[in-house]
């Protein structure tokens, strides 16, 4: 049974934010714990088979991501939210108890199915309970948990690997999990907006005639942004070691870029209330590319090195927000969660590419330089398609054509 619909809109977009921020640290805790791994006594990860298992929690965010949406259209919100939360706890519990690389891939991909499923369905929750107009700041809350999640993994790390390890960064984040999830349970309500839909139309109609270029282009745009953000997440402090930083000061590298995502996402998206939210997305993709291209000529100057990091993390992380927000308010109630899901379904797929293509590139013998050439590469892709539905965006149908509210 839900909770007294009388909970302010404001403690709803705190208890999702609360999930997504569990869900920041059991995702992005991967790439913090990479040089240990590396360095397991008896596993013999490579960096390619390093990138191949951190590949398998994106891929459960795929499955995740496409069946939470959809059912948070179905049976609802909050009870997805829910369920989800206490899946991707119970598993971010077994990777700690994980013997060898392919029960932590397996135990990480089942994770990963419960924080696909979490997000859409807490994203389209958070929306339909802030005033209009206010789709941009909510997403922005809402995502900024990822990275405030990924920094308390930085921070954590400094302080626990030298001295205990990784198995306990992984109990750490399931015990989050479990606390946040008992909050959840216990004072989240379920979405109006839901409870006043009609019948959810099938699936085929985010494919109809006057959607289809808008679907198809936020899932490729959301795709090319994920391999960025995400392979960076994934193999910055591995890359800063090999360019011969410390481990220290690797994770402190990695809590700048989570840092700079949360504090120059609500910066952009302020803006973003008077550029138009999809122009604003170009902006980001290009300030993510232009970001990564200063990481190859600042690698010896420390200050112009952590300003950079941070206008990556900003710039990619803030690009994701608005292309969510901008799916968020072009379609229904009763399309929004598979909408939401969709986008984020299909764009996790760029997330499932990215440790893979990183851990490749380093194999290969081509070193960190190469690896950053290919995510400026994969930024500016970004920034092209969003560039496109900038110029659909003023003969966009889709709020007439599924009724959005």
């Amino acid at each position: 049974m839900s909770p007294t619909r009388s909970t302010r809109p404001w403690a709803v977009v705190a208890l999702c934010a609360l999930v997504v921020i569990a869900e920041g640290y059991d995702l992005i805790v991967y790439g913090a714990l990479l040089p240990s791994l590396l360095a397991q006594p008896g596993w013999g990860l490579t960096s390619a088979t390093a990138g191949t298992v951190g590949s398998f929690v994106y891929l459960g965010m795929v499955i995740g991501a496409l069946a939470g949406g959809r059912f948070s259209d179905k049976l609802g919100r909050r009870r997805v939210v829910v369920l989800s939360a206490a899946w991707f706890a119970l598993w971010t519990a077994a990777c700690a108890l994980a013997m060898a690389p392919w029960q932590l891939g397996l135990y990480r991909f089942l994770a990963g199915a419960g924080m696909g499923a979490a997000l859409p369905a807490a994203l389209a929750l958070a929306k339909e309970y802030m005033p209009a107009g206010r789709t941009g700041l909510s997403v922005t809350i809402l995502m900024a948990g990822v990275p405030i999640g990924g920094t308390t993994a930085s921070l954590l790390g400094l302080w626990i690997l030298p001295a205990y390890g990784w198995r306990p960064m992984f109990a750490f984040g399931a015990a989050i999990s479990v606390v946040i999830l008992v909050l959840t349970a216990i004072r989240l309500p379920e979405s109006r907006s839901f409870e006043r839909a009609s019948a959810t139309p099938p699936i085929s109609a985010l494919f109809g005639r006057t959607l289809l270029a808008t679907t198809l282009l936020f899932a490729l745009a959301t795709f090319t942004n994920l391999l960025t953000w995400y392979g960076l997440n994934t193999w910055l402090t591995t890359l800063m070691r090999q360019l011969h930083y410390p481990l220290s000061s690797a994770l402190q590298f990695s809590l700048t870029l989570n840092i700079g995502a949360v504090a120059g996402s609500f910066l952009i998206v302020a803006a973003a209330q008077r550029v138009g939210t999809r122009r604003m997305a170009v902006f980001c993709a290009l300030l993510t590319a232009g970001g990564i291209a200063a990481l190859l000529f600042s690698a010896s100057a420390i200050g112009p090195l952590l300003v950079s990091i941070a206008l990556v993390g900003a710039g990619a992380h803030s690009a994701l927000i608005l292309m969510t927000s901008a799916v968020a308010d072009s379609y229904s109630a009763q399309l929004r969660g598979t909408a939401i899901g969709w986008t984020l379904g299909v764009g996790r797929l760029g997330a499932v590419v990215a440790p893979s293509l990183g851990g490749l590139t380093l194999s290969a013998g081509l070193g960190p330089q190469a690896v950053f050439l290919t995510f400026i590469v994969s930024a500016l892709l970004s920034a092209t398609v969003m560039t496109a539905l900038v110029v659909l965006g003023s003969r966009e149908a889709a709020p007439t054509a599924v009724g959005a509210q």
